[in-house]
């Protein structure tokens, strides 16, 4: 076999291999470009421009690749879901930069104590990234919103699947409930998963302190489970990369 020949199917390989890890690189770059993040709280954030739920759409490589380092976000509050280890920054408004660091609220002007505020995240394929596991939400959980120097508990009354043109889910209905919303898979889909809870009362200062404590930690978690997950994709794909080329170069010898 020809060096030209062996050369090509050397490149052909390492083509093809890029292209298998590619979902998997581009989850290790959003995870490495959004550390150096600054989250900055706010009490009072701009209402931005109500965005459609249909143009929420997974991230391509493009637009990872565009996420500039460094940046500084500033939140209106936190989403909290202890049970499958969620806690993510708010912010008022959707942009396709802070659904990559955060969640976004639809209608940042309605009153969470007698309206129904709408959440939505991405789901990137990637459990412990964004809203990974809110697909895991279940009835009776616990979620818990943060927003503008206060806190509201709220219970999961129901979690389904729906189409995006299926609006209903963001009108509201003067009560007071949240609703949270992603995409069923980790691609370009016209499905949307959705949970809704029912507003159950303020935490008490105490319980407060206590969920900002495991808020901490199951940040920690995740962090460090990234932090994996980062390591492993990267070195598998090294890895496949030299055992795929070296087989080559054995065999066209």
């Amino acid at each position: 076999m020809t060096k030209k020949i062996r050369f090509s199917l050397i490149l052909i390989y390492c083509v093809a291999i890029t292209l298998l890890f590619l979902p998997f690189m581009k989850q290790v770059l959003i995870i490495y470009r959004t550390q150096t993040v600054s989250i900055k709280p706010i009490e009072t954030g701009d209402v931005s421009e109500n965005v459609p739920l249909e143009a929420v759409q997974p991230p391509d490589l493009t637009d990872v690749l565009a996420f500039e380092n460094k940046q500084t976000f500033y939140s209106t509050g936190q989403i909290i879901i202890p049970k499958v280890e969620i806690s993510l920054p708010l912010f008022s408004g959707v942009t396709n930069e802070q659904l990559l660091v955060g969640a976004g609220m639809l209608f940042p002007e309605r009153k969470a104590e007698k309206q129904n505020i709408v959440v939505i995240g991405h789901h990137l394929g990637q459990n412990n990234l964004l809203f990974g596991k809110l697909l895991n939400a279940a009835v009776d959980d616990p979620i818990y919103l943060e927003y503008q120097n206060q806190f509201y508990q709220y219970k999961v009354s129901q979690t389904k699947l729906i189409q995006q043109t299926e609006l209903e889910v963001l009108e509201n209905r003067n009560k007071a409930e949240i609703t949270l919303i992603t995409c069923d898979k980790p691609t370009h889909t016209e499905q949307r998963f959705v949970v809704k809870g029912e507003l159950v009362q303020q935490p008490t200062k105490k319980s407060r302190q206590k969920l900002l404590q495991e808020t901490h930690l199951i940040q920690k978690r995740n962090q460090q489970k990234n932090l994996i997950y980062c390591i492993g994709v990267v070195l598998l794909f090294l890895v496949s990369l030299l055992i795929g080329i070296r087989l080559i170069t054995k065999i066209s010898q």
